[in-house]
């Protein structure tokens, strides 16, 4: 069986995943960049970047999931994923009742926070979401020449604005810090509804994360095309 390496922004994400099959990298590329890099050391023979991210087509809702076909690059350059494995795990989702887009992803050095970026992230790019892994994951896949999968659930959807207390609440390695969170609010109480909304969109994007590893296999390595 393929060994896939699975990486994630934060520490909940991978928790999606059974234990040991997804390693959280931290919402930073450079990290994301390292933890591929190690993954392919011991022996991993496909990346896969997957987790949630910020919607940038209008019409996506929270826990829309989005299989990228490719995933465009701060640069612009695009790389793409690896065809026989997202149309095996797209057709997987397909048949447990989800449903699915296949579209580029975008990726981003800086999280992308207001509604004006999003729309003119999606107005350059085409792609339907946007995170802050998948363009370093994808750089990896291609310098060691392995396969390539990016999956991401929407939890901010691309009319909403990311409050600045999101991304006190993360740490480096992705772990979830509630006092850093808290003493955020405090000193912007007004992103105190925003947050409400995106802690209620993130349970749903975790939603559809938890049955990408359902009906796709833990590890996604049962639906990875031999030949």
């Amino acid at each position: 069986m393929t060994r896939i390496g699975i990486v994630t922004g934060t520490r909940i994400e991978a928790a999606c995943f059974a234990p040991r099959t997804a390693v959280c990298s931290g919402t930073d590329a450079p990290r994301a960049r390292d933890v591929a890099r190690r993954l392919v050391a011991e022996g991993c023979q496909a990346l896969a970047s997957v987790g949630t991210a910020g919607g940038l087509h209008p019409e996506l809702t929270p826990g829309a999931l989005v299989i990228a076909v490719s995933v465009v690059g701060p640069d612009g350059l695009a790389q793409e994923t690896h065809a026989p494995w997202r149309a095996a795990l797209a057709a997987a989702l397909e048949g447990g009742g989800l449903s699915v887009r296949l579209a580029a992803v975008a990726g981003s050095d800086a999280a992308v926070l207001h509604v004006d970026g999003k729309r003119r992230l999606f107005e350059r790019t085409g792609a339907l979401c946007v995170d802050m892994e998948s363009h370093a994951v994808a750089a990896v896949a291609a310098e060691a020449g392995v396969p390539f999968l990016a999956v991401r659930a929407v939890a901010d959807p691309a009319h909403r604005v990311l409050p600045h207390a999101a991304l006190a609440s993360v740490g480096p390695g992705g772990d979830l810090r509630p006092a850093a969170l808290l003493a955020a609010l405090a000193a912007r109480p007004g992103e105190i509804g925003q947050m409400v909304r995106l802690a209620r969109d993130s349970r749903r994007a975790l939603g559809s994360l938890r049955r990408v590893a359902v009906l796709g296999g833990p590890t996604l390595s049962l639906l990875f095309p031999l030949a």
